[in-house]
């Protein structure tokens, strides 16, 4: 779990973070063109949900030290995702009427 805090907690100056960011809000994005967007984001949130589990276990090493981390992991994640959340809910209701065009 170290590594992957480190990470997050280095990824505000990434150049590599922001533009893969970019690049998966555009493909969410481009698929909810010719998708429900509801789907779509269901669809992104549990990807992430399988890769977040993925970077665990391959940082645990054994599944012994899986089951021994993965409620930190668990903790940590969940708390990540509310602060990110949190943040762009502020951003959005600060500019509502820009984000989003109303007839």
């Amino acid at each position: 779990m170290a590594d992957t805090k480190q990470a997050e907690e280095n990824a505000g100056d990434d150049a590599a973070f922001w533009s893969l960011t970019d690049k998966f809000i555009g493909f969410a994005n481009e698929q909810a063109t010719s998708n429900d967007v509801s789907v779509v984001n269901a669809s992104f949130a549990f990807a992430s949900a399988r890769f977040n589990t993925f970077l665990i276990a391959s940082q645990c090493g054994t599944k012994e030290n899986f089951e021994a981390e993965k409620d930190v992991a668990l903790e940590y994640f969940v708390n990540q995702y509310k602060i990110a959340l949190t943040e762009h809910m502020a951003d959005y209701q600060a500019k509502f009427d820009t984000y989003i065009k109303t007839a």
